[in-house]
């Protein structure tokens, strides 16, 4: 089973393995308007009714709130009949679920992750990945560079933090910004399809090559062609219908400040993290920065808590249907006892909102940035009869307070916004704020 997986994991998956479709660009693709044969039809018959019947029966709200699901069966189930190609009938389960106005409620067709597994070789295999070394936020309805890697493709290209990114050959990406700006979706959900909008417009196999056109310092439109190479990157293996995902990991030290960084809350990553809080052991503070990290596996925040405290303590419970579970953060031995700041965005869901408001709410730490995307509802994805994959949230989750982190998120403490004037000058504003928070707290303990 898995647990407090994020659709924006999936955007996330999706943006690294090929160019990522907006629900309005994937509903209007075209197909052939032509009759399914007869067991396609039975085979649409059969998901459609797996979908409603898997929410009807575990959906951890029995009053669906407040809706009338068996009357927006009803409702939807000649729609989805009527469907003359699977991208009308796959928008027709998307938005009966999308009545749910809830995360982690999804239909991905099938194939929509076949780019993302890693190799035959494993996850320690390289795949045939390219990558171009940056990432993006939604700046004032803008797509701001805020990290470019040294000696990427970006870098070689000239691209620099700051730049802001128009056009990826011939996708415009402030079109597709300012259309889903003025969508139906969630706050949440527009800022996660909106960068795995840009990022997916730069993915693609090692050697390929992408025209970026951009805005400079001076806001001079420029042209560049840049080369996709090889991305260093592992791959998580495939869990049941998950596919395996790009995992990245850095260690710094600012001073006296530790520094852990990671994108996602997969299995490889707790060693990394254990054996990261060992090294910065001899530090006064530690900042873990999880902007950008879209979730994962929800238990792994119990067990990163557990080696931060000295003392048990619950990050919160997952309200089911029937019964509970709390998540209990249990003292390791030798766990760190210096301060701790953790740094938060806009695209940080589900386990690291789980991770963020549960320790801050313990007063074990102090949480800087912005506040989290709220979608935090423990998931679990299953195979469709068509092939496609649903992905449906069987529990709520509350803090030990009983704040609902679904819908809210995690709020920091000292809020700090990225800007890009400071991009430009080459300084992360947010992460300057985050080592003076903790600094700050490490001289008061």
């Amino acid at each position: 089973m898995l647990k407090l997986f994020s659709a924006a994991v999936l955007l996330c998956v999706a943006a690294q393995a090929a160019p990522a479709q907006t629900p309005a660009t994937d509903a209007a693709r075209p197909e052939p308007a032509k009759t399914a044969p007869a067991d396609a039809s039975a085979r649409r018959r059969e998901t459609f009714e797996t979908v409603w019947r898997t929410v009807n029966e575990n959906h951890f709200d029995p009053t669906f709130g407040g809706l009338d699901w068996a009357a927006i069966g009803e409702r939807y189930r000649p729609l989805a009949a009527a469907a003359k190609t699977d991208a009308e009938f796959y928008d027709v389960l998307r938005r009966m679920v999308g009545e749910l106005k809830l995360s982690h409620f999804a239909v991905y067709p099938p194939g929509a992750f076949d780019g993302a597994a890693p190799p035959s070789g494993g996850a320690s295999a390289r795949p045939e990945r390219g990558s171009a070394g940056l990432d993006v936020r939604i700046l004032n309805s803008q797509a701001v560079v805020t990290r470019i890697d040294k000696g990427s493709a970006a870098e070689r290209a000239g691209l620099r933090t700051g730049h802001v990114i128009l056009k990826v050959d011939k996708r415009d990406i402030a079109e597709a910004i300012a259309r889903l700006a003025a969508s139906e979706l969630s706050a949440g959900y527009k800022r996660a399809y909106m960068h795995a909008a840009a990022l997916g417009a730069l993915a693609g196999p090692t050697g390929a090559k992408r025209v970026v056109t951009y805005l400079d310092e001076r806001d001079r439109r420029r042209e560049t062609e840049l080369t996709l190479l090889p991305s260093d990157e592992e791959m998580s293996e495939p869990v049941g219908v998950f596919p395996g995902v790009p995992m990245r990991f850095e260690t710094r030290r600012f001073g006296e400040v530790g520094y852990v960084h990671f994108n996602i809350w997969v299995v490889p990553q707790m060693e990394k993290l254990r054996r990261a809080v060992r090294e910065l052991s001899d530090t006064r503070a530690i900042v873990f920065d999880l902007r950008g990290n879209p979730g994962g596996l929800g238990i792994m925040a119990t067990g990163l808590a557990g080696l931060l405290s000295d003392e048990g303590f619950s990050l919160g419970t997952l309200m089911q249907r029937r019964g509970h579970m709390n998540f209990l953060a249990n003292p390791q031995p030798g766990a760190y006892r210096g301060a701790v700041v953790v740094l938060v965005d806009g695209l940080s869901a589900s386990t690291s909102e789980v991770f963020a408001l549960g320790m801050q709410e313990s007063g074990r730490v102090a949480v800087v940035g912005e506040t989290t995307a709220g979608a935090a509802l423990p998931s679990i994805f299953t195979r469709l009869p068509t092939g496609a994959t649903f992905q449906f949230a069987f529990a709520d989750f509350k803090t030990p307070k009983g704040v609902r982190v679904e819908g809210r998120g995690a709020v920091p403490d000292v809020p700090v916004s990225l800007d890009r004037r400071s991009l430009l000058a080459g300084r992360d504003a947010q992460l300057d704020a985050a080592l003076r928070v903790a600094r700050e707290r490490a001289a008061r303990r």
